[in-house]
């Protein structure tokens, strides 16, 4: 008897390691089967051309579980041809197959295909959100793939993916799985995230619109940078509103300022604590001063540094000012981090009235961020600053030229940068009585003329406004 059952376990061991052995040696590219891979691979491509998903689908899933290396279309593909088939299903355990498969066509792309493993980890958390979010257990597991997205990702996260990650995040804070204190955190990283992709996406869309020549690949990216900004403004916009009523300057102080003792030796709270602090413009605050302080010591970044810039603005030291800032911009290496640390460069150098220091910083912004109109607005606010002083001793009229300067460098802000608008159109409304008056330009001799070249601390060309 018991040689028989020896007999049987060898005879089941060999048997097992056959197979073991069959499968390594079956072909990912073409299966077992190459013609009837080939096959499938032409009645799925030809359905897939023709938007028809249901009847696609079959020959597809041929290929995605026999030949998972024939082609990246396989992957490409697969999502769009398996939503397709879960929109026109309506048998519950079906639906729940065909989730299970989509989800599996995000990990199988990674194994064949590496890569863009982050991006494709968003791609399936996305996915998730949208077909597990109707139960806890779907939103925590939906969750926990964006996140290893987003930090996967940091600033070259999607917007999709900031927008479901925080969209789970909520859900889970109002089925009192997570707490509202762990959404603001993330509307900390979110936003940080958020505002450097938006000018990063307006920096090549800038240059791109400005070439004079494009490839039909760069045509493309155009396009998709341009659909990526918007929903880029979508998910700023609605996590604005969500969290407005949970972020307001006395309930982020009053929050931070109960935790400081218990979390002040953790630098990713310290990091987070002061981006919205910064972001919602609680700067003034003693406990903003308190975390930039000790975030600082702790881990002494460009981004730290800032901070610490913005204390000592606040407190109008501004030698310190520019020790921080300069250290900050001499140890970043981004260029749109190198472009906010120039500008708050030129705004310290122009609150200490080196107007040409500061103008200099302001252009130096300008060249790392392209078409980015904050640095001409600071330019146009510098010009406006010293006009009367420029004519001082002089005539009336060239105390007030300077008010021209100012507003052309405004309106060059908004043809570059619409999103200046509504600052432009304030000092234009502010700085227009206090140009020169007509009279003042008929006795100049300049009622004829285009423009006008000031000599000051700066020389420009501007144009002759008659009021």
């Amino acid at each position: 008897m018991r040689i028989r059952r020896l007999s049987f376990l060898l005879l089941a061991a060999i048997s097992l390691n056959l197979c073991a052995q069959n499968k390594q040696t079956i072909d990912p590219k073409y299966g077992s089967d190459k013609e009837a891979c080939e096959q499938n691979l032409s009645i799925y491509t030809e359905f897939y051309k023709q938007k028809n998903y249901t009847d696609s689908y079959e020959s597809w899933s041929y290929l995605f579980n026999n030949a998972p290396k024939r082609t990246k279309n396989i992957y490409l593909h697969g999502p769009k041809i398996v939503k397709g088939v879960i929109k026109t299903t309506a048998d519950p355990s079906r639906k729940e197959a065909l989730v299970d498969t989509l989800i599996k066509v995000y990990d199988q792309r990674n194994a064949y295909y590496p890569g863009k493993e982050a991006y494709v980890t968003g791609l399936k958390g996305a996915d998730m959100y949208r077909h597990l979010k109707n139960s806890t257990k779907g939103l925590q597991a939906s969750h926990e793939v964006l996140e290893k997205a987003f930090n996967s990702s940091g600033n070259e996260s999607t917007a999709g993916v900031l927008n479901y990650y925080f969209m789970a995040t909520t859900k889970l804070v109002q089925a009192k799985v997570l707490k509202v204190e762990d959404l603001i955190a993330l509307f900390s990283d979110l936003s940080g995230v958020i505002a450097y992709k938006g000018a990063k996406l307006s920096k090549d869309i800038f240059e791109a619109e400005e070439s004079e020549t494009l490839s039909p690949k760069e045509k493309k990216q155009l396009k998709r940078n341009k659909k990526e900004r918007k929903t880029l403004e979508d998910v700023k916009s609605n996590l604005e509103k969500t969290l407005a009523p949970h972020a307001t300057c006395d309930k982020l102080v009053e929050l931070y300022s109960n935790q400081f003792e218990k979390s002040k030796g953790d630098t990713a709270w310290l990091r987070r604590a002061a981006k919205l602090l910064s972001k919602k413009e609680c700067t003034g605050s003693d406990i903003f001063f308190k975390i930039s302080e000790t975030l600082y010591n702790i881990d002494p970044s460009p981004a730290a540094a800032a901070n610490m810039g913005i204390r000592a603005l606040k407190r109008q030291d501004y030698t310190k000012a520019l020790e921080f800032y300069n250290y900050a911009l001499s140890n970043e290496w981004d260029e749109i981090n190198k472009a906010l640390y120039a500008y708050r460069l030129g705004q310290t150098y122009g609150a200490l009235e080196k107007n040409t220091r500061a103008k200099s910083m302001a252009l130096q912004a300008a060249n790392y961020r392209s078409g980015w109109g904050d640095p001409y607005v600071l330019i146009g606010d510098l010009y406006a600053k010293s006009s009367r002083k420029c004519g001082e001793f002089q005539s009336e009229f060239l105390k007030r030229v300077g008010y021209w300067a100012a507003i052309d460098k405004y309106e060059f802000a908004i043809r570059l940068d619409p999103s200046t608008k509504e600052k432009v159109e304030e000092r234009i409304l502010k700085y227009t009585p206090q140009m020169p008056s007509k009279t003042d330009i008929f006795t100049e001799g300049l009622l004829d003329e285009a423009t006008y070249s000031i000599e000051c601390w700066y020389v420009e060309t501007v144009k002759v406004r008659v009021p």
